[in-house]
């Protein structure tokens, strides 16, 4: 595992799992959560080839009823053929056992649309959000913290 990563909308430290230029993961054993930021505009699947493979590292790190805090403030619209790979990644959530994922919109209309087109696809429990701290909060009223 790599360096010990805070949060800094949150009180909880985040352990990193993986880092590069595309996206961020990193989990929180205290609230039994996943931080996910996505940074920018993905050209294709070559820019994420290990995607699918950090999110399996990640999920092996939660119990039952785990969350997701999703940070896509930085998104831009990702082209269609990455809709799949995004697909991919939210099936295996769902299928770990997630309780809920709480969204941070992009500022960008049309990835705004692409992020409601795939929760809608694929089903997973989530609810979108303006702030980090709104997020934060509601996921927190959901979940009692462990020790």
């Amino acid at each position: 595992m790599e360096d010990a990563t805070n949060y800094t909308a949150s009180e909880s430290t985040y352990t990193s799992i993986a880092k590069n230029l595309c996206y961020e993961l990193s989990y929180s054993g205290l609230k039994n959560r996943v931080c996910f930021i996505i940074h920018g505009f993905w050209k294709s699947r070559e820019n994420v080839p290990d995607l699918l493979n950090d999110w399996d590292k990640a999920i092996r790190f939660t119990r039952p009823g785990f969350t997701v805090i999703t940070d896509m403030r930085t998104m831009i619209t990702h082209p269609q053929s990455l809709n799949t790979l995004h697909e991919e990644a939210q099936i295996k959530v769902k299928q770990a056992g997630v309780l809920q994922v709480a969204n941070i919109m992009p500022t960008d209309n049309i990835a705004k649309l692409q992020i409601g087109s795939l929760a809608d696809k694929t089903l997973i429990p989530s609810r979108n959000f303006a702030t980090v701290e709104e997020a934060e909060q509601w996921l927190d009223q959901l979940t009692p913290r462990l020790n």
